[in-house]
């Protein structure tokens, strides 16, 4: 089976992610997506994070009922920091037969030279590198190009590394929903629901207090 690994913080999950996952399994022929929120994403300050175990439950709402979707507890039984490599490494334990295919956004891949090991990710499972909007077609070719030295362009948007896997560069989705502006429309009591599963809006709504102690807090940019 090929596997799409939806990695992030979820914080919360929201509907460009599950339009991304749905737009990312038919145009490469996924045949299923897990999403794995981070335990304990390092490089992410804690004041407005939710616990790993709210996080887990609101996307567990939100992919119920949905074909091929669902989520994955790989980085919430980490004990310290999550890092990706390590993630990869415990996926293919868990999916020895399967192709895996992670799936990060534009911020992520920008930032991807700074990960931990971040030179064996690719060679872990094929990269799916996601705009965070309409781009210039060649803004992340050019990065990719300028951190990967050794690597072709095998087809439209696919690029292959040597003794690696595949590179894959989509850059004309346009969904523009982001967890931060979720928590800004929570923290100035406007309706989520516009921007979130219903039932993860629904739960959110029901548990006001929880989630007040933290995207009730300021964020700073």
């Amino acid at each position: 089976m090929k596997i799409g690994l939806f990695g992030g913080s979820f914080n919360p999950v929201h509907n460009t992610h599950i339009d991304v996952a749905s737009a990312v399994m038919k145009r490469l022929g996924l045949d299923q997506v897990l999403f794995v929120p981070a335990g304990n994403p390092y490089h992410k300050k804690c004041g407005t994070m939710l616990p790993a175990e709210l996080r887990f439950e609101l996307i567990q709402r939100a992919v119920d009922g949905l074909d091929n979707f669902d989520v994955c507890d790989i980085d919430m039984s980490s004990t310290g920091p999550t890092y990706t490599v390590q993630t990869l490494k415990e996926a293919l334990k868990r999916y020895p037969e399967d192709e895996l295919y992670f799936l990060m956004g534009q911020d992520a891949f920008n930032s991807l030279p700074g990960w931990k090991d971040w030179e064996k990710i690719p060679l872990l499972a094929n990269i799916v590198a996601v705009s965070r909007g309409k781009s210039d077609a060649g803004e992340m070719t050019l990065l990719l190009k300028k951190i990967f030295t050794d690597i072709d362009n095998t087809d439209t948007n696919e690029w292959k590394l040597k003794d690696g896997k595949s590179v894959y560069i989509i850059d004309d989705f346009d969904f523009k929903i982001s967890s931060t502006f979720v928590r800004k429309v929570w923290r100035e009591g406007g309706d989520i629901s516009l921007y979130v599963p219903a039932a993860v809006a629904d739960y959110v709504k029901g548990k006001a207090d929880e989630f007040n102690k933290y995207w009730g807090l300021e964020e700073y940019s």
